[in-house]
């Protein structure tokens, strides 16, 4: 359903009233208007090296999804018939388009794997250099918007960002990337849950032993919402007995890597 939410979105809302989508749908998008080319052909092929480069360096479980909603996704954008619906209104298609095909993407990454595209390279930037996704997609999207301006008129260029602007706020709504937690790790087994943790996040872990009955490790770390479910996922697999806990954090100083 996630799926067919993120192409209904671009084929029949914003594709028909010439608004581009964020992120490799917008690059798809601009390839269908000037040439004909289906999208969910082009998003596939667009993809693969994208889904290589992101099994090289992010993990093979986000990528195994991402891999799933990536084939499913370019079925159902050469399936969907590029046409309007509902309303031929321009501002309510690049609104209603993005809540849609937001909510789509949105609940793809909540479940572990992405749309791909842009979330691959995005993660994969800031992985490296530091770079947030936000940063990395404003930069992109600038460059779409610039696009929309030359293909189509300023219009449409503005109405694309209104576009972005909506479907952002629904990527917030329902993921609250922007928000961090301290999580601390009670287990037997730190060095290893430590070292997947640092790899996996790229993160500063900090520890110090505790007495109760026996001597455990303690964790703490700091970690954007989004990575609650991988946490969760590593600790249970080197100590299924561990205990965690987790508290909101709304500032930090120092040098904490984002992820997202």
């Amino acid at each position: 359903m996630a799926c067919f939410l993120f192409a209904f979105g671009t084929n029949r809302l914003l594709t028909p009233a010439e608004l581009l989508a964020g992120g490799l749908g917008g690059v798809c998008v601009i390839f269908y208007h000037l040439f004909g080319w289906p999208i969910g052909t082009q998003y596939f092929l667009f993809n693969v090296p994208l889904l290589v480069l992101g099994y090289l360096h992010i993990g093979k479980k986000f990528i195994v999804y991402t891999i799933y909603s990536v084939i499913v996704s370019s079925i159902f954008f050469d399936w969907i018939p590029v046409g309007p619906i509902w309303t031929e209104d321009v501002m309510l298609n690049a609104v209603f388009g993005a809540i849609i095909s937001g909510i789509g993407a949105a609940v793809i990454l909540r479940l572990g794997g992405s749309v791909g595209g842009l979330d691959i390279l995005s993660r994969v930037m800031a992985k490296y250099f530091n770079i947030t996704i936000g940063k990395f997609g404003l930069i992109f999207s600038a460059c779409i918007v610039l696009i929309s301006a030359l293909l189509f008129d300023a219009q449409s260029a503005m109405y694309t960002i209104i576009s972005f602007f909506v479907g952002t706020k629904t990527y917030d709504a329902i993921l609250s990337i922007a928000e961090k937690s301290t999580v601390l790790i009670v287990t037997d087994q730190g060095d290893e849950i430590s070292s997947t943790l640092n790899h996996l996040f790229n993160r500063g872990i900090t520890s110090w032993k505790a007495y109760s009955d026996a001597e455990r490790t303690v964790l703490l770390c700091v970690i954007i919402n989004i990575e609650w479910s991988e946490l969760i996922r590593v600790v249970k697999e080197v100590d299924a007995d561990s205990f965690v806990t987790s508290v909101p954090t709304r500032k930090t100083f120092g040098r904490f890597h984002v992820n997202w």
